[in-house]
């Protein structure tokens, strides 16, 4: 039995998901939400937990049912004590003000995993631990989070699991510390060589730019009309998946140039989803979970998307590209276009390579972080 505490919980209902999940298979989870979550807690409160449905094979417990949490708690000094393993999600517009709130009570030699799609969460939070004085705290993230589900009144439904998940430490040599402790909680999770692999392989900066770029007026139509929309059917299109493949070989370049490994668009969709077909339209619209699983959402989602994905995955790349003298035309173009239509700078509206340690030569960071991978 593993001590977890499991802070925040987003749209994706990430944190709930894991917290009922890692309950089931008879852990020690203590809960907490920020304020902005806290209108779910008079539900699991009166349950003690949650009531798990769905598919069984979405939760790494293989079961549903009524999950026990050991704690559900409105202070997070209460949820961090003793805990060894800290999974953590919330908003990426929000990761280090919220996370800024737990470091003092941040138990020694804890483990913090970032559940979210890369964005770079490791390098976002390991400047804050440094600078607080706790070196002794670890911090890791992956290309994608562990679940997806639906959540009402305490009913937790899974959506998706991603299983075969990929982690990355800061510093990299560190990541077998880390998967002794997450392998307590999840099997299948096996080590990636640096942060810069899982930042550079976000699903999210691979899958959603394109679609969203030419589905825009689809999208604000249905907004219009006070409609929801199916993101990954009404919007993958061909022309959608070249301009996709296209950002993909872009992405490829800057992988090379830091010598981290580049995994197409359709082989990500194929290892976390299971799909079919080698060009990127056909494997979306192949994949059960984009066609099925995720369902609809409210037409304007797709800007709460393109906020964290030109922030903090878009704008990176390119800067990334930059440093290396690496031409990004697409990926500039992108974060230009969509930051006129969200009204943000791209470039300033997230960190700079600065902020998250990462200004270097590809061997210099490569030093610093972990190793490079062909």
């Amino acid at each position: 039995m593993t001590k977890v505490a499991v802070i925040g919980n987003t749209s994706r209902n990430i944190g709930a998901a894991c917290a009922a999940d890692l309950a089931l298979s008879g852990h020690d989870v203590r809960y907490f939400l920020f304020p902005e979550a806290a209108g779910e807690l008079p539900a699991l409160q009166k349950l003690g937990g949650f009531d798990v449905r769905g598919d069984a094979h979405t939760f790494f417990a293989g079961r549903t049912g009524k999950a026990v949490l050991h704690a559900i708690c409105s202070d997070p000094k209460d949820a961090l004590e003793l805990a060894e393993v800290v999974l953590l999600d919330v908003e990426m517009s929000r990761l280090e003000q919220q996370f800024q709130k737990i470091i003092p009570w941040l138990p020694r030699g804890a483990l913090v995993y970032v559940q979210s799609f890369g964005y770079w969460a490791a390098a976002r939070l390991a400047p804050l631990l440094r600078a607080a004085g706790r070196g002794d705290v670890l911090v890791c993230e992956a290309a994608v989070p562990t679940h997806a589900a639906s959540l009402s009144e305490g009913v937790l439904t899974g959506a998706v699991l991603r299983r075969g998940i990929e982690i990355a430490t800061m510093p990299g040599h560190r990541v077998d510390d880390a998967l002794k402790l997450l392998r307590t909680l999840f099997p299948d999770f096996v080590a990636a060589p640096s942060v810069l692999q899982t930042s550079l392989e976000s699903v999210n900066l691979m899958v959603h730019p394109a679609m969203a770029l030419l589905g825009i007026g689809v999208m604000e139509q249905a907004a219009g009309r006070g409609e929801r929309i199916h993101f990954y059917r009404d919007c993958n299109v061909p022309s959608a998946g070249r301009l996709a493949e296209a950002l993909d070989d872009e992405r490829g370049r800057v992988c090379a140039a830091y010598g981290v490994r580049h995994r197409r668009l359709p082989v990500a969709i194929d290892h976390y989803y299971g799909t079919s077909g080698d060009r990127v339209y056909d494997a979306v619209l192949n994949c059960a979970a984009y066609q099925r699983g995720f369902g609809t959402v409210p037409a304007h989602t797709w800007r709460n998307w393109e906020l964290v994905d030109v922030s903090y995955a878009i704008a990176p790349l390119v800067m990334l590209a930059d440093q290396a003298g690496i031409a990004a035309p697409l990926h500039r173009g992108a974060a230009e276009i969509l930051g006129v239509v969200l009204g943000i700078d791209p470039w300033t509206s997230g960190p700079s390579l600065k902020d998250m340690d990462l200004v270097g030569s590809s061997d210099e960071l490569a030093a610093r972080y972990g190793g490079l991978q062909a």
